[in-house]
């Protein structure tokens, strides 16, 4: 999700790791478990700086969001997922245009009319948001009334995935910043 190269690279080796630590059968000698629990922590010790860059262009609420996320996703919790996951871009793009013009009509603005006013009105708003983003905004706004609203649309593993990965992009690129 975080898009951090070591990581990725290392993800079926570390999956690997955690499959035998959640084995206890497997996990009879100390030895064993130490070396198992030292490759996956050397591993994120390596990313550590690449994690603190991402941290840093987050706000505290975004973190708080995306956490909430993260725990619905590991949950199994697709619904939640996807609400959790565009609350955090929701607060982004609130945030990012209130520094171009201050508002106090905008925080009354549901999400899809939050967007709305942005898309409308992009010169006023500076571009703040990058065109390929844009998408993104219309599609989180309909995945998450479908999850947060009684609609007959299931929101499914695939869809979650893909709403939380977008919003990590999302909120992780760099031109987002305020």
């Amino acid at each position: 999700m975080l898009g951090i190269s070591v990581l990725e690279l290392n993800k079926s080796m570390m999956m690997e790791r955690i499959m035998i630590l959640n084995s206890p059968e497997l996990m009879i000698r100390r030895k064993e478990f130490e070396r198992n629990v030292d490759f996956i922590r050397n591993i994120f010790k390596s990313a550590e700086g690449a994690i603190e860059k991402n941290f840093q262009l987050l706000d505290r609420k975004e973190i708080d969001r995306l956490d909430e996320a993260i725990n619905c996703y590991l949950n199994g919790c697709n619904y939640s997922t996807v609400a959790m996951s565009v609350s955090a871009i929701e607060f982004r793009l609130l945030n990012l245009m209130q520094s171009v013009k201050s508002n106090p009509k905008l925080e009354k603005l549901t999400l899809g009319a939050l967007i709305n006013e942005y898309l409308l009105n992009k010169k006023e708003y500076k571009n703040i948001i990058p065109k390929k983003h844009e998408p993104l905004l219309n599609l989180c706004n309909t995945y998450r009334i479908f999850s947060v609203h009684p609609k007959k649309e299931k929101i499914t593993r695939a869809i979650a995935t893909s709403i939380i990965n977008m919003t990590f992009a999302f909120l992780l690129d760099k031109k987002n910043e305020n």
